[in-house]
């Protein structure tokens, strides 16, 4: 499975869109999830970027992500509902003695924090799964004018992600074909298994690292201005986006 920020390439309307314009949706999905104190709504945003990844044929990738954002957010919900005494009592999680006291108020809020992280961080992935690294380094430096070092490091980090959990993947098999016993659900026994292979993953990382560094300093890194092959612009599609997001905004100031 590809990694969350690995770029997946397929023809869909939001992969053609400018990468600022991708960006920009991600701030307005934060925005919009502020400006709402009803899980109702929230969850309607969150509904919608799953319509995205559907539309942009990254559902599968997107999915497993989904899992671990809510039985986070599920926890999140069981560290925050029962501290909450405002409002009307619904229920207590152990009724005959009283314990575990929930709210309207108390479930309200635990469900609009929830969601609102569900949604708001669910825009991460579909934006690096739909946007080709080397569009967001002419973006960002370009039209954002970030210095290309900063925007380097940035994307840099971003896919060293993929790259180590392949190389997880890797070390795993070759540990298992010596007999080692990885096939385990228990995430406490998962996680015994998986730090002794932190080694060989930290001296696989050193090695890559001093590759690229050599890399790097061959081709001139920084050593001068730089130009770049492709030149990305703003179309229809994305300043009819950009009506589209800037109405979503407004809209809820406006009822």
């Amino acid at each position: 499975m590809p990694a969350m920020v690995e770029y997946i390439q397929t023809d869909s309307f939001f992969h053609r869109l400018n990468p600022i314009t991708k960006i920009l949706w991600t701030f307005a999905v934060l925005i919009i999830s502020f400006l709402f104190n009803s899980p109702i709504p929230i969850l309607v945003i969150l509904l919608s970027n799953l319509l995205i990844a559907l539309a942009s044929g990254i559902i599968k990738q997107v999915l497993p992500m989904m899992k671990a954002l809510f039985i986070f957010s599920f926890i999140l919900i069981l560290c925050q509902i029962f501290f909450v005494d405002e409002g009307k009592t619904l229920f207590y999680a152990i009724p005959y003695f009283n314990i575990g006291k929930v709210t309207d108020a108390g479930l309200n809020m635990s469900l609009v924090m929830s969601f609102r992280m569900v949604a708001t961080v669910s825009t991460i992935p579909i934006l690096m799964m739909t946007t080709p690294m080397t569009d967001m380094v002419v973006v960002l430096v370009e039209k954002l004018k970030i210095p290309f070092k900063y925007a380097f490091m940035f994307i840099t980090a971003l896919r060293f992600i993929p790259t180590l959990m392949g190389e997880i993947e890797q070390i795993m098999q070759a540990q298992m074909s010596r007999g080692y016993n990885s096939d385990t659900r228990n995430p406490f026994k998962k996680m015994v298994i998986v730090i002794p292979l932190a080694i060989p993953l930290l001296v696989s990382s050193i090695k890559k690292t001093e590759k690229m560094a050599i890399s790097m300093e061959a081709r001139g890194f920084a050593s001068g201005p730089r130009s770049y092959f492709r030149k990305i612009v703003m179309g229809k599609a994305d300043y009819a986006a950009l009506v589209l997001l800037l109405t979503a905004i407004l809209s809820p100031a406006l009822l």
